[in-house]
């Protein structure tokens, strides 16, 4: 695969080497809080995906697999012999297709509340109310019609995360992160991501297999992740059977590897580093 310009950081002056994968329409900014608190261990290199941020449009479809290309000529180009990946949410399942293809630069994946290889089967669950206001189609549909916005459209739209982003970053991270978040073709990027989960999904179980190397799988608190359901409307039984399926296949995800654990984030809903930063501070400890 040719090279294609990512925007990328390098952060901290440890000696072991961690690169992160964010979740699907999430920035490496809301990470930097977390990252300061672990720079003196590691040195960790954070990027933005094609069509994310200052990363050049992509250049090929949006599965899981050319993700892991395009992220292995960025791993190449820095000269980095072996790491520690970390993937969140559907970032992790871009750390799996990552380690099946590269398992030789790896020392360990660290999976944070990740998007398992088996979604589909939260979409085989009986939840019609839940899927009739939040569907993989209606999350499509949102972000194509988000990419049709202008710019100033895009900033009144996200004004209130500008603004609550100004309590954790610096004034250039802030306008940094303003500029990530309104710029249309960032939405196409991640419609384009949603509508290439089955695919990445068939590309992933007909792929090699996980190979068996360190692995620690971090879930959230199910029954805390289920109340944000219910508070939008959402009957209680479907989201704890929701959350009940997301755990099952984060028990499986730790499956992977004869040599891979879960641990359980109590107390934290699905962004963990805002959470519980702890456990992802013990959990990296652990590869040790």
């Amino acid at each position: 695969m040719h090279d294609i310009d990512l925007e990328y950081l390098i952060i901290g002056e440890g000696k072991r080497i961690l690169v992160l994968e964010t979740g699907i329409g999430n920035s490496f900014y809301s990470w930097l809080p977390f990252i300061n608190t672990i720079k003196k261990e590691y040195t960790i290199i954070l990027y933005h995906r094609a069509g994310y941020g200052k990363s050049a449009t992509p250049m090929h479809r949006r599965t899981t697999a050319n993700i892991a290309r395009e992220l292995h000529v960025l791993i190449e180009k820095l000269q980095l012999d072996r790491f520690l990946l970390v993937g969140n949410s559907f970032g992790g399942l871009c750390a799996q297709q990552y380690a099946r293809m590269y398992p030789e630069k790896l020392d360990g994946v660290l999976l944070i509340d990740s998007k398992s290889h088996n979604f589909h089967r939260l979409y085989d669950l009986d939840l019609p109310f839940m899927y009739s206001m939040i569907s993989l189609e209606k999350l499509i549909e949102a972000n194509k019609e988000t990419s049709t916005k202008s710019k100033n459209e895009l900033k009144e739209k996200f004004k209130e995360s500008k603004e609550e982003s100004k309590g954790y970053l610096t004034e250039k991270e802030a306008a940094d992160y303003e500029e990530f978040m309104t710029t249309p073709h960032f939405y196409k990027t991640v419609a384009e991501e949603f509508e290439n989960w089955s695919t990445s999904r068939d590309e992933i179980k007909s792929g090699e297999a996980f190979p068996d190397i360190p692995l620690i799988v971090i879930a959230r608190d199910q029954e805390l992740s289920a109340k944000p359901y219910v508070e939008h409307g959402i009957p209680e039984a479907e989201a704890i059977l929701h959350e009940r399926a997301w755990r099952e296949l984060q028990v499986e995800l730790a499956g992977l590897s004869s040599k891979g654990e879960l641990v359980i984030a109590e107390g934290s809903d699905h962004e963990v580093h805002k959470d519980r930063q702890g456990v992802i501070v013990e959990c990296l400890r652990r590869f040790e």
